[in-house]
């Protein structure tokens, strides 16, 4: 991970280093690993398309693909580790744990949906769906600092829609990394 992180190179060799990684993890864990590895491979396929890992993870969570899990029964989704998941797409779904991330003014909600009140209420209806997906658990997460590219590096503000949760009602962590 170390490596992928500290690396300058394309989106396309980085995915493949995780690939290269988790093939041998794959065949030992799945029964169906062709199908699943046919799934990543049109994943590789769609990195060709970007020069930059910042434009490929926003398209993916924009607009994610559909297909990849189309043969995956619906009872093996409690015995899957980690899904990675869009609001909209999650819609209907319940999941053990859901983490919510970036939970910062000006991005959930989106700064474009401060000029109106309709499209603030409807960030706020994502809240409501994100917070419900989750049967035991539910995580919300921001950071402390964010990065804008005007001013540096920036004292974040949490999303309006967590501001006021009272601890009675969540327990606040706060990590700090020492670098």
């Amino acid at each position: 991970m170390h490596r992928i992180y500290t690396s300058k190179q394309l989106p396309t060799e980085l995915a493949e280093i995780v690939l290269d990684y988790y093939t041998p993890l794959f065949k030992a864990k799945y029964d169906d690993h062709n199908k699943r590895k046919k799934d990543l491979d049109i994943f590789i396929n769609i990195t060709e398309n970007y020069k930059s890992l910042t434009s490929l993870l926003a398209d993916m969570a924009l607009d994610p693909p559909t297909d990849s899990v189309t043969d995956i029964a619906e009872e093996d989704k409690e015995e899957e580790y980690l899904t990675l998941s869009t609001i909209h797409s999650a819609k209907g779904l319940e999941w053990h744990t859901v983490f919510i991330i970036h939970a910062v003014e000006g991005f959930f909600p989106s700064s474009m949906s401060y000029d109106k009140i309709e499209s603030l209420e409807e960030e706020r209806r994502l809240m409501y769906v994100a917070s419900t997906r989750a049967k035991q658990n539910l995580y919300i997460t921001y950071p402390m600092n964010i990065f804008d590219r005007h001013n540096g590096m920036t004292l974040s503000k949490p999303s309006r829609f967590i501001a006021d949760v009272t601890e009675e009602l969540a327990e606040e962590w706060l990590l700090e990394e020492d670098f």
